[in-house]
């Protein structure tokens, strides 16, 4: 290792914080991650997906244990309601991705973080970046100085609006729905039995949004069937009447009236029948989150970096929040491998994670865009229509949901 030791603080202690802060660990490095919450993180339970080889790579390089636990699927099926139980499958796509429980994958990075290097309960109101360090300012009035400090603190990044305090996340004018609830729940498992026999995932497509769903493990891990948990999402333009130019979320518990009674009917307007089952969570279990993007035009300035959706973000149609946190940290330990100091690793980081964030936040647009913003015909789309209409809109690009083939198989007979 050619970079080695010295202090680092990592503000935010969530996926992206803990797999920095094993980064630098392995750097050398003496870490210290502040998240402002009080052991909350354990409790998420939303899905997320990530590569099968970033998966392996991950587990290959000890972040996570070799037996972490995820629910691999290999092919996605689009389908669309045409009046039938379980709707028309119009494409059976190559898809290949590990869906994750987020507290199952924090947890198991957590673990990995030595010491008492963890801090809960440890807001950062500001930081001040010099040459050869940078100092953290605390809610109490207190300060810390470090010889590099990653901002790892999510798209309201305090860290962040440090280095670009002029550049915020815009409004896309379309909402995400999400939840997820126990296997156990559903009281009708014909179409996941049959997503499971066929190791799909599901997309259900309706004029302006979609709906995804697919299992994850349960907060102990189990992926047996029965006591996995359903995770479904679904974007659609918001309601009239609202505005979310200024970033902000619903939680749980947080959702109006109003706003589950629109979620309500477009999943009865849109959903076939046997798909239903899959999207019902009660009311006080579904969150919203307003899907927002931004460019940034770095990653690194003196002794201070970001990671994850403290740089750019792109929108949750990319899958990449936590895929592109994790892959960020593996390149800050790949480059303290060949680079003389810490000069030198920030600025190959700043170049690389920077020209990639850009990509990834302009297919997001384009996915939004042709998914939500200006869908197609789908009750006219054929298979090969989907893999002419997916390829467009990668546009030359590389996704792993989208392993598109001239092979793919036509979708024929019931859905799922």
């Amino acid at each position: 290792m050619k970079v080695r030791g010295g202090t680092a603080g990592v503000v935010g202690g969530s996926i992206a914080g803990c797999a920095a802060a094993i980064a630098l660990e392995r750097l050398g490095c003496e870490v210290t991650v502040f998240e402002r919450s009080s052991g909350a993180l354990r409790d998420r339970g939303s899905g997320i997906a990530i590569p099968r080889a970033l998966r392996d790579r991950l587990a290959h390089a000890g972040y996570l244990p070799s037996d972490y636990p995820g629910c691999d699927r290999s092919t996605r099926h689009w389908v669309h309601a045409d009046g039938s139980d379980s709707g028309r499958l119009i494409w059976s796509q190559p898809s290949a991705a590990t869906m994750c429980n987020w507290g199952v994958l924090w947890r198991s990075l957590r673990e990995r973080i030595s010491g008492t290097g963890y801090l809960d309960d440890s807001p950062v109101v500001g930081v001040r970046d010099e040459e050869d360090g940078a100092t953290l300012t605390f809610q109490d009035g207190g300060h810390r100085r470090f010889q590099l400090v990653v901002g790892a603190d999510g798209y309201r990044s305090t860290v962040g609006s440090m280095l670009h305090p002029n550049t915020v996340p815009t409004y896309a004018g379309y909402l995400m729905w999400r939840g997820n609830f126990p296997e156990s729940r559903l009281q009708d498992r014909r179409l996941l039995d049959r997503m499971d026999a066929a190791d799909a995932w599901m997309t259900v497509c309706f004029p302006g949004g979609h709906g995804l769903v697919y299992p994850i493990p349960d907060f102990d891990g189990k992926t047996d069937r029965g006591k996995r948990r359903i995770n479904w999402v679904i974007y659609a333009a918001q309601p009239a009447g609202l505005n979310f130019d200024k970033p902000v979320s619903i939680p749980p518990g947080g959702v109006s009236a109003r706003l589950h009674q629109h979620y309500r009917e477009l999943v009865e307007r849109y959903f076939p029948p046997l798909c239903r089952g899959l999207f019902d969570s009660p009311h006080e279990e579904i969150s919203i989150q307003p899907v927002y993007d931004r460019i940034v035009d770095c990653y690194a300035r003196n002794r201070v970096l970001l990671i994850g959706d403290a740089g750019s973000v792109s929108r949750p149609h990319t899958a990449s929040g936590a895929t592109k946190a994790l892959q960020d940290a593996l390149q800050i330990e790949a480059l303290g491998a060949r680079s003389e100091g810490w000069p030198s690793l920030l600025a190959s980081y700043d170049e690389e994670r920077t020209r990639f964030a850009r990509s990834l936040v302009e297919l997001g647009r384009r996915m939004g865009r042709d998914q939500v913003q200006q869908t197609p015909p789908w009750p006219s789309m054929t298979a090969q229509d989907m893999d002419l209409w997916t390829k467009a809109t990668l546009d030359g690009e590389t996704h792993y949901f989208y392993g598109n083939a001239v092979t793919s198989r036509p979708g024929t007979g019931p859905a799922c």
